[in-house]
């Protein structure tokens, strides 16, 4: 099975939670590969990671009929992409063990490869751990914002759960994991992606666009209530704005640049900061909203378009625009950030695959004297 997306994404979540509470047991070691020994504290945080999961997977899978406030354990569901249907307790159970062997299966494509983790990436992934496991995730904000963070420290310890444990399951396996991507896809990796195969698949997959909003509609504050108010324009006002973005849909389409033309728009009503918004993205997963996307894949390369969004007091006109993107490709491909966030849309799922199959046939010594003593049930008064 193809969990470790999944698992992945509980890693990083988890970073968010707000967590829980238990008693205290002194540490010992839960499983073991080569060299390595995890903590009985990783193999706990890989509970709780898989009780949650299961938690998200049933209030999805069951919907109006899920009742947050009885236990899960006993529900038969289904939780993967296999569809087969299992005891949420023993789902529970089997996917913390996948998922601590998913950190024994990093550690030992590590020592396999002969990789050196970058020390600076480490040390700056233990400083953000530290943070949220001292302070609480996203202190700065709840702080500014009135309201107290939760520090991982007194909650999760209570469980057994120590920094390294934390620290262990979450930042520093994310830093392996990237470190194993880079060897195996790297410019120089074993795996090497040609700068060829990358621009195809960027030209391919990614668009060039740009747009700007012009509001339908004007706004005050409401002297009685005091709150912001709608006012629509007239009908001839709308019709008005729609014939202007006539007008520069025109221009573009007949050879004029885009930049020309806001700079027409801007200048016709006295703006004097650019309205742009401009992106260069795979719009499959773009947040941009869904007729906005549908008229963007209409339009032809250098081609624009507008569209009226949304009705009544807050109605809008998109004057959207969509450029070459064969033109982008080097300049886009040469920045590393952009060339690492392509390889691992290229790759990605190859590499799930990769590790799914390294996950599945690492070779550990689990400490069932240890693991056995935690039951999912522990985590009942969580969520």
């Amino acid at each position: 099975m193809k969990n470790f997306k999944k698992i992945l994404a509980a890693m990083l979540a988890l970073i968010m939670l707000f967590a829980v509470a238990g008693c205290n047991r002194t540490p010992s070691w839960s499983y073991k590969t080569g060299d390595t020994t995890y903590a009985e504290g990783v193999y706990i945080y890989s509970l709780f990671s898989a009780y949650n999961q299961a938690y998200s997977i049933l209030q999805g899978n069951l919907g109006d009929k899920f009742d947050a406030t009885a236990s899960i354990l006993d529900i038969e569901s289904t939780f993967d992409e296999t569809n087969e249907k299992k005891l949420c307790k023993d789902w529970i159970i089997s996917e913390a063990d996948y998922i601590t062997k998913n950190l024994a299966a990093l550690d030992a494509k590590i020592a396999e490869y002969g990789i050196t983790l970058d020390k600076a990436q480490v040390e700056s992934a233990r400083e953000i751990a530290k943070e949220d496991w001292y302070l609480g995730p996203y202190y700065e904000y709840y702080v500014s914002s009135g309201y107290e963070a939760m520090p991982y420290k007194d909650t999760f310890e209570k469980y057994g759960v120590s920094f390294d444990s934390f620290f262990t399951s979450t930042y520093l396996a994310s830093v392996k994991q990237n470190a194993i991507f880079e060897y195996l896809y790297g410019k120089d990796g074993a795996n090497a992606v040609k700068d060829d195969e990358l621009k195809k698949y960027f030209t391919d997959n990614y668009t060039s666009y740009a747009y700007f909003i012009v509001n339908l509609y004007e706004t005050d504050i409401d002297a009685t209530t005091n709150q912001q108010k709608y006012y629509p324009y007239a009908d001839e006002l709308v019709k008005e704005r729609e014939t202007e973005l006539a007008s520069y849909v025109k221009l573009v389409n007949s050879g004029t640049p885009y930049e020309a033309v806001v700079s027409k728009y801007m200048k016709a009503h006295d703006i004097t900061t650019d309205p742009t918004v401009k992106n260069i993205e795979n719009i499959e997963y773009s947040s941009l909203g869904e007729e906005v996307l549908e008229e963007l894949n209409k339009l032809g390369s250098g081609k624009a378009s507008y569209i009226r969004v949304g009705d009544g007091d807050t109605s809008v006109l998109y004057f959207i625009t969509k450029f070459d993107i064969n033109k982008e490709a080097d300049d886009y491909i040469k920045d590393d950030n952009n060339r690492s966030n392509l390889l691992q849309s290229l790759k990605g799922e190859e590499f799930l695959d990769f590790l799914d199959e390294a996950t599945e046939t690492v070779e550990v010594e689990k400490n069932t004297s240890s693991t056995d003593k935690y039951d999912p049930v522990m985590f009942e008064d969580i969520l």
